[in-house]
C-alpha cells in the first residue's frame, strides 16, 4: 500500500492523508506498540496527542504510548494539545505541556494545539493568551507551529482569518459537511489563508459505521474517501486498537468502486438526526442546564464504552456542571428549538440514571 501525502498548509510539513487520533487508544503498552508499528509502517506520520498531563491524570496513557512515540520519533509529525479541558488555568496548561514535551524524545512538538475553542469569548480570552505563551515556545525552538481544534465554523473562521493559527482541526464527514455551505466556506477560507486542515470525526464519532447498534453499510474507506475529497491535508480516525487501524488503512488499497460514496439514505439520516451535534440551539435553558455538555458526557459514556480514565473523567465533568439532568423541569423549550430532533428530555432522564443514581 502507498500512502499519499499532502502539505499541511503553510507549515510545509508533509503528512500522510491517513493520520491517527489517539484519544480512544486502549492505553496499554502492547496495544500502543501494535497500533503505532502498524500505522507508521503504512506511512502514517501525523499523530494527534490529546492528553497533556503525563505525571498525573494521563500517566497511564503516556507510560503506554511514550516508548512507541520515541521509537518512531524521526518519522512523526506530532500535535501536542495545550490544555485538555479548555478552561484549565494557563499555568497548569504550561506545566503539563512542558512535562509532555519531555516525553516526546526531543523536547519538541511540530504543532501545539489549544483545544475545544468553540465560542467567541473563549477565542478572545483563553485562546489568544495561550497563543501568546506558545509564541515563546516557538522562539525557543520547542514548537514549530500553532493550531486550534474547534467544532464551531463561525469561531473557526475568525481564527483562520486572524492569521494566528497555522493548522485547524475540525470535524469533516459525510453527515455534518455534505451540503453545508458554512462548513464548505470555512475550508475554502483555510485554503485561501494557507491554514492546514486536519479532519477529525471522519466517521462522525463512529455513527456513520454503526448507528443505534446497527451497521449502516457504510465503510471506513467510503467515509475517508469523502473526507479526503475535500480540501483537507489529513484525516484522523480515532482507532482503539490495531484492528480499527487496519480498517482505516484499508482505504489505501480500496478500489475506486469500494471508495465511492453516495448520499446518505433517508433512513440513516433519520437515525443520525436524533443525535446531538453540539449546535447549542437548545440554549439558554430556563434552569441553566448546559444541555449539550450533559448529552456529550452521556453519549461518550454510553456510545464508546471508553477507557476507565475516560469513564471516570466524564463522570467527574458531569459532576462539576452547575446544573444537571435532575434539574430539568421538562418545559420542552429546548425540544422546540432543536433542529436535529434530539430526545433532550429523554437524555436528561438517562443522565440522571447514569450519573446521579447510585448503583
Amino acid at each position: 500500500m502507498t500512502m499519499e501525502t499532502r502539505t499541511l498548509g503553510r507549515t510545509d510539513l508533509e503528512v500522510g492523508v491517513i493520520g491517527l487520533g489517539t484519544e480512544h487508544l486502549v492505553d496499554n503498552r502492547e496495544n500502543m506498540d501494535a497500533v503505532l508499528d502498524l500505522a507508521v509502517s503504512a506511512g502514517v506520520n501525523y499523530l494527534d496527542l490529546v492528553y497533556n498531563d503525563p505525571t498525573d491524570a494521563h500517566a497511564d496513557y503516556w507510560e503506554a504510548i511514550g516508548p512507541a512515540i520515541r521509537r518512531h520519533r524521526e518519522r512523526l509529525v506530532l500535535t501536542l494539545h495545550w490544555g485538555f479541558v479548555y478552561h484549565e488555568p494557563l499555568d497548569r496548561c504550561q506545566r503539563c505541556f512542558d512535562q509532555a514535551l519531555k516525553r516526546l524524545g526531543n523536547d519538541y512538538a511540530e504543532i501545539a494545539m489549544p483545544g475545544l475553542v468553540d465560542t467567541e469569548p473563549l477565542w478572545k480570552g483563553w485562546t489568544l493568551e495561550s497563543i501568546e505563551r506558545l509564541g515563546r515556545y516557538q522562539r525557543d525552538g520547542r514548537v514549530g507551529f500553532v493550531g486550534m481544534s474547534n467544532h464551531n465554523p463561525a469561531v473557526a473562521r475568525t481564527a483562520v482569518e486572524s492569521g494566528l493559527i497555522d493548522v485547524l482541526m475540525f470535524p469533516v464527514n459525510l453527515y455534518q459537511h455534505h451540503g453545508n455551505q458554512e462548513r464548505a466556506a470555512l475550508l475554502e477560507a483555510c485554503a485561501e489563508h494557507q491554514v492546514g486542515v486536519v479532519a477529525m470525526k471522519p466517521y462522525y464519532g463512529g455513527r456513520l459505521l454503526t448507528s443505534e447498534g446497527r451497521p449502516t453499510g457504510i465503510t471506513p474507506a467510503q467515509c475517508l474517501h469523502y473526507v479526503l475529497s475535500q480540501p483537507v491535508a489529513t484525516a484522523v480516525p480515532g482507532a482503539r486498537n490495531a484492528g480499527e487501524m487496519r480498517q482505516a488503512l484499508s482505504y489505501l488499497e480500496a478500489s475506486v468502486e469500494e471508495k465511492r460514496s453516495t448520499p446518505l439514505d433517508d433512513a440513516l439520516v433519520d437515525r443520525l438526526r436524533g443525535q446531538c451535534v453540539l449546535c447549542k440551539h437548545c440554549l439558554p435553558c430556563p434552569q441553566e442546564i448546559p444541555i449539550p455538555s450533559v448529552i456529550y458526557y452521556l453519549d461518550y459514556v454510553e456510545f464508546y464504552g471508553l477507557t476507565p480514565f475516560l469513564q471516570q473523567a466524564n463522570r467527574e465533568w458531569y459532576a462539576s456542571l452547575p446544573a444537571k439532568g435532575s434539574d430539568c423541569i421538562e418545559c420542552d423549550v429546548c425540544v422546540e428549538r432543536c433542529p436535529f430532533e434530539v430526545d433532550i428530555i429523554g437524555k436528561m432522564r438517562r443522565a440522571v440514571e447514569v450519573f446521579e443514581t447510585a448503583a
